[in-house]
């Protein structure tokens, strides 16, 4: 408690106020999200689909940890050390009054910080694919400021962003080491063999999760379309997945991003629903819609052009599922 009231006694108040804030602004899930059509059209689509499985893996396990805990926050259990600043505007989901938004604060544990988990996952699986300096500088200090907000703004104890953070590393550790080709041959010496085998695992750690928390498993459903609509429509995407000049990926990156903005406008509303509709949507909106309305939109003709490379030889090997 001595850290945060030591933090919030920062002079002078005004702009700390704002750069906590936006910094916290910065670790709401709705950046995540529009990280992916840059990484997948600016970056690489292998490092775009490895990004998705660490958000989704980051944020199911936050989910289930979220239900194990009733911990009060801060401002909650001590108003008259504590003050509480967070801004309104959480993500793209704007509190209508500051009473709406304590009170959304006040059916959410404390622990663990769900910023500082992702921070940590997203960032270090950034850092590694990062080959500038200036960059990974900026990325490593984003997963301890982002957490540093969180006690600024009264929401967290130390010990949730330590362990959020120490799972957000977990996480990334998973994700770096555990591969499609291996989970796959260890699922066979398990008798998980072909689409029966999978969808009844699925529906078994669906059951299991909704047990734990009815909101993981609606995560986990979620998070379960990103490898299904991959695997099945790899040829197409691998297809897309490299277009003929820098402009064609510059064009989709901002198609991109204006499309999953969009989508996450329209779902933010709907809390834990959203997930239902923003992953697949998402997934399939960078992979294959922002492709074909850039083709649509380049052809003089006014019909889709060709996506992808002009001859069977230079077309791209299909994208790793996992």
């Amino acid at each position: 408690m001595a850290l945060i009231v030591w933090l919030q006694a920062l002079e002078p108040h005004a702009l700390w106020h704002f750069v906590f804030a936006l910094l916290s602004w910065c670790g709401d899930g709705p950046l995540y999200f529009l990280l992916f059509p840059l990484l997948y059209w600016r970056k690489a689509p292998a490092v775009a689909i490895r990004y998705g499985y660490v958000v989704g893996l980051a944020v199911l396990l936050l989910t289930v940890m979220k239900a194990q805990t009733t911990t009060l926050r801060p401002f909650l259990v001590a108003p008259d050390q504590v003050a509480f600043w967070p801004a309104r505007l959480a993500g793209f989901s704007w509190f209508p009054s500051q009473d709406t938004l304590i009170d959304a604060y006040r059916h959410d544990p404390s622990f663990p910080s769900g910023h500082a988990l992702c921070a940590a996952a997203v960032g270090l699986s950034l850092v590694a694919h990062t080959a500038s300096v200036w960059g990974r500088a900026v990325l490593a200090s984003l997963v301890v400021l982002i957490p540093l907000a969180r006690l600024y703004l009264g929401v967290h104890y130390p010990i949730d962003v330590l362990a959020g953070s120490g799972l957000g590393v977990l996480v990334f550790l998973l994700t770096t080491h555990l591969r499609g080709d291996v989970l796959t041959r260890r699922l066979a010496r398990w008798g998980v063999v072909g689409w029966p085998g999978r969808v009844l695992l699925a529906g078994l750690c669906t059951l299991g999760l909704g047990v734990l928390a009815k909101a993981a498993a609606v995560v986990f459903v979620s998070c379960l379309s990103y490898p299904v609509l991959l695997r099945a429509l790899a040829p197409r995407i691998a297809a897309m997945a490299q277009g003929p000049d820098a402009a064609w990926r510059r064009a989709n990156a901002v198609v991109g991003c204006l499309g999953v903005g969009g989508l996450l406008l329209a779902v933010a509303p709907l809390r834990h629903g959203g997930w239902l509709l923003s992953v697949p949507g998402t997934t399939l909106w960078v992979t294959l819609g922002s492709p074909l309305l850039v083709a649509h939109l380049r052809s003089p003709q006014g019909t889709p052009g060709r996506a992808g490379p002009s001859s069977t030889a230079e077309r791209p090997a299909r994208p790793d599922p996992v």
